[in-house]
């Protein structure tokens, strides 16, 4: 259902709507009439709250470590998720539990303040790990938050609560503000388009998608951002009953690489080193964020480009993202949606896994080569160094400090090192400056 315009007569006001339209106004009525609560989206009060946007496969269980390699159905979860999908901002994985994402966001150079705006992220130090949650209203002293976890329920919530009583806001991308701290670019958010022409609403951002009514020349509707899919940019808003509504406008350049080669289209890439996200299919673009062993990524297509082929997808914000395969004359496995495994070039190599040479351990792909970087081997996780060595003791990885045992294994809970008791999140991040279980423990990390 579309949005249309209430229409101020002196002091009577009244619906334009068609027949087609009327129904589920009479429905709200009659449950009103009945007694029963109806929860309706608006924007009328400054409210862009969405509801439960939260991915399926991450809210039914199906998925236990998201993209941002933290645990799905958790706070800080769902505040990544929405970070990506309606800020266009992607944090870095492994953030580490709730009560650091604020001393760790100041140390990278993102405001953190007591100044709630919209799009910015709460955050608390309470309890044992802390909470954040993503503003969707700034009422005066009160503000309006959209969560998960909320009292430890792994589900979706919405509030109203005092802006005083959270620990304070982690502005890394605000939407009522623009860019804030080390930004990316985003979709466009917020405004009143007005129709010159009959554009169809569908049911996604796609052109094969599902039309279900029109604007005609005159009408208008208020959007909450415009982004880029399937060739085109796309005005996107929700409907009366929570449903995102999404409306084609101009086609953006449709071969934004030049004579880039298509390799391949469709499939899902499971990733088994650290792989870098880059804006661009250029060697020398700027990487945004990194995907890491055990993850995946639903891709469209696959080209050369820049001497290496790469693989392409769409983020949540419409954004096309590129990560690097290999050199083109070079071989590589990569596993398609089917589960099949294709492969580019010959495979010689008859070393697959873990091999020990010259005293120390390294781990070998299906074509021969080394991995470097996380690797998820069983329940646990490696890290190895860009020249294959498997690391062990103390790692430093996007300001997080990591434990690597004899084995290799990364530590997580409650561990010891040289007569001092350390603790690393379930990301392995170390704690630092907080509480754990009754303890505190000091800016090393080390129990006091």
């Amino acid at each position: 259902m579309k949005i249309l315009p209430f229409i101020a007569r002196g002091t009577s006001y009244y619906l334009k709507m068609s027949v087609k339209k009327l129904v589920p106004f009479l429905v709200v009525g009659l449950m009103l009439a009945a007694g029963d609560s109806v929860y309706a989206y608006s924007r009328g009060n400054g409210s862009i709250a969405r509801g439960d946007d939260y991915p399926a496969y991450y809210k039914n269980g199906s998925q236990e470590i998201d993209q941002w390699r933290m645990y799905s159905r958790q706070c800080t979860s769902f505040v990544a998720f929405r970070l990506s999908n309606v800020n266009g901002f992607e944090i870095p994985a492994a953030y580490g539990n709730a009560n650091e994402w604020g001393h760790r966001a100041r140390r990278e150079g993102y405001r953190v303040d007591n100044t709630p705006t919209i799009g910015s992220i709460t955050w608390s130090t309470a309890g044992t790990y802390g909470h954040v949650a993503w503003v969707s209203n700034v009422m005066g002293d009160q503000i309006e938050i959209e969560e998960y976890n909320y009292g430890y329920t792994e589900s979706y919530n919405k509030r109203v609560i005092k802006a005083n009583t959270m620990t304070g806001f982690i502005h890394f991308k605000d939407l009522d503000s623009g860019s804030v701290g080390n930004s990316q670019s985003s979709a466009s958010t917020g405004g009143t388009h007005y129709f010159k022409t009959k554009s169809a609403i569908k049911t996604e951002p796609l052109v094969s998608a599902t039309v279900i009514d029109y604007y005609y020349p005159g009408e208008k509707v208020h959007y909450d951002q415009i982004l880029e899919k399937d060739g085109y940019k796309w005005l996107s808003y929700t409907a009366y009953n929570g449903s995102y509504r999404y409306v084609q406008l101009e086609a953006v350049n449709k071969n934004p690489l030049g004579n880039s080669v298509l390799s391949s289209t469709g499939g899902t890439h499971y990733f088994k080193i650290k792989s870098a996200i880059k804006t661009e299919p250029l060697v020398s673009a700027t990487v945004i964020d990194y995907y890491y062993p055990g993850e995946k990524v639903h891709y469209d297509q696959i080209l050369e480009k820049d001497g290496y082929k790469w693989l392409s997808y769409t983020a949540y914000n419409g954004s096309r993202r590129y990560i690097q395969l290999e050199g083109v004359t070079s071989s590589q496995n990569y596993q398609n949606q089917s589960g099949n495994i294709s492969s580019y070039g010959s495979n010689n190599s008859s070393t697959v896994g873990w091999k020990k040479i010259n005293g120390s351990w390294y781990h070998f792909k299906s074509n021969g080569s080394k991995s470097t970087g996380w690797l998820k081997d069983g329940s646990s996780w490696y890290y190895l160094k860009l020249s294959g060595e498997m690391q062990t003791g103390w790692l430093k990885e996007n300001g997080s400090w990591y434990y690597l045992g004899s084995s290799g294994a990364m530590k997580t809970g409650w561990y010891q090192v040289s007569g001092e008791w350390y603790y690393s999140y379930s990301s392995g991040a170390l704690a630092i400056n907080t509480t754990v279980d009754g303890y505190r423990v000091n800016s090393d990390g080390e129990r006091v």
